[in-house]
């Protein structure tokens, strides 16, 4: 492709070269470089592509995007722009001829829930008929292939690259989550979206947004009138349960379905809902007649409102609802969301990524729920390093309130000291919590598993499908999942 077509739309000087010159390939990493590659400068965190331009160089680049002139004259076509990171999700948009054009895309954004919506949208779909593709923190897909990312949502050039390779391979739509980071990074610049669904915002990722505001600012972008080019969308679906949600049902310009348990002006609403550790059953009523009667495997009160938000997806995108309600039945479980893990013991161990406070408090009060009269819940959870410090306290403290014995232990400590985050997350504990503190991780979920009883539940959360633990410049195998079978 020629580069004038690759940088059609943005703002750029061509400092040197030509933009008759034909493009193999587009790369930000100097390494992964080869002959006739444009190579994409970008400042990040932590290094600085403009440092490796000469490596490209040296690796065949045939010209490279830059937001400053370099400090040498180097042998390659150069083209200057203010925000090389904003710039890559227009350029991969143009090199891959924007195929999120030629999909039904849906994104879900929220602090919890994203990745279970994401299934059911998915299992809905393949139930349908269609051809699919995924992008979740746990697992992604085009059709049944598994395909392998770094991080929840990929950068711009690995985005359209995948949807590039699902419109190749029949996918006809496709569902992911998008998140705060991606949005606030430009990850998801240019790609066009059918619509979109927001789930919750809860306490999250404050040590890179600072403050809740910040964090919601970066979420509601997708929903806001003037970005309607950047991201495309016809419709919403948002829980009007949760006070952003209520703000962003407001404000939003799409054609909104609001779903709750509690608003009777919600045009998606849940009723007769039997929750029970095998599973639930409810009525949904849409626009005030009943729609479905729900039968799912999936177990919890917020595994409702993850269910409504699939419905109002799919039903705004007409999908017969006798095929949406055979989609939620044929979802099973998600790894490491709420997952009852086979044991043959009589007390019941479940693993959940529970994170957060939010995260933390709703598997917890879904459990109590659930739980037999005399039995106890053993929760086993840390907080991960290197993140938001204030979480630790009101965790420690929401697992006081809902469970009968807690231990606290690490969880992803980074570069941080175990010990110094257990003593934060020690803080929100009250002398009337019975909680042991064991560092190893390993130890801990023992010692959980040595201590339950009949009719028990043990909860280990925080990593959820997560299958390594992080320290400060390793990580090791690790996967809660495996220790439990392991051990028992």
């Amino acid at each position: 492709m020629k580069l004038k077509k690759i940088l059609e739309g943005l703002d750029y000087r061509l400092l040197k070269g030509s933009l008759d010159q034909d493009i193999k390939d587009v790369c930000i990493n100097s390494k992964q470089v080869k002959s006739g590659s444009l190579f994409v400068a970008i400042q990040g965190f932590k290094t600085d592509g403009h440092n490796f331009i000469g490596q490209a160089a040296d690796n065949g680049a045939e010209a490279v995007v830059l937001q400053r002139k370099p400090a040498q004259d180097l042998p390659l076509f150069q083209v200057l722009v203010k925000d090389s990171r904003a710039s890559l999700a227009g350029i991969a948009a143009n090199f891959f001829n924007h195929p999120s054009n030629k999909m039904k895309l849906v994104g879900i954004t929220g602090t919890n829930g994203k990745t279970t919506t994401c299934f059911l949208i998915n299992s809905i779909f393949r139930q349908a008929g269609k051809n699919s593709s995924m992008i979740t923190t746990v697992k992604s897909f085009i059709k049944d292939k598994e395909i392998k990312f770094d991080r929840t949502t990929p950068d711009a050039l690995e985005l359209n690259r995948f949807f590039d390779d699902s419109v190749k391979q029949g996918a006809e739509a496709a569902v992911m989550e998008v998140s705060s980071h991606s949005l606030d990074l430009k990850r998801v610049n240019h790609i066009c979206f059918e619509g979109f669904v927001f789930t919750n915002l809860s306490q999250d990722h404050l040590d890179y947004h600072h403050t809740m505001d910040n964090y919601f600012e970066a979420k509601q972008k997708l929903f806001k009138p003037l970005n309607r080019k950047l991201y495309g969308g016809k419709f919403a679906v948002i829980n009007i349960d949760d006070d952003y949600g209520q703000k962003l049902y407001q404000a939003t310009d799409l054609e909104t379905t609001g779903y709750s348990l509690n608003n009777e002006s919600a045009e998606l609403k849940a009723e007769n809902i039997e929750n029970s550790i095998e599973g639930l059953k409810f009525d949904l009523y849409y626009k005030g007649k009943k729609f479905l009667a729900i039968n799912s495997r999936l177990s919890g009160r917020f595994n409702v409102y993850n269910i409504m938000a699939a419905v109002g997806v799919v039903n705004n995108m007409g999908i017969d609802r006798q095929v949406i309600r055979q989609g939620v039945e044929a979802l099973s479980g998600v790894p490491g969301r709420f997952e009852k893990i086979d044991t043959d013991m009589d007390f019941t161990v479940i693993v959940d990524y529970a994170h957060t406070p939010d995260g933390l408090q709703n598997v917890l009060s879904t459990i109590q729920q659930l739980k037999k009269k005399n039995s106890r819940v053993i929760t086993i959870f840390g907080c991960g390093g290197d993140r938001d410090q204030k979480k630790r306290k009101i965790m420690g403290a929401a697992a006081g309130k809902y469970s009968d014995i807690s231990i606290i232990t690490s969880d992803n400590p980074r570069s941080e000291d175990p010990m110094a985050i257990i003593a934060m997350i020690e803080k929100g504990f009250t002398g009337s919590n019975d909680y042991l503190v064991i560092p190893d991780r390993k130890e801990a979920i023992g010692e959980a598993l040595h201590l339950a009883k009949t009719d028990d539940i043990v909860l280990i959360a925080g990593k959820g499908h997560e299958d390594y633990q992080e320290f400060a410049d390793y990580r090791i195998h690790f996967s809660d999942q495996e220790i439990v079978r392991n051990i028992l």
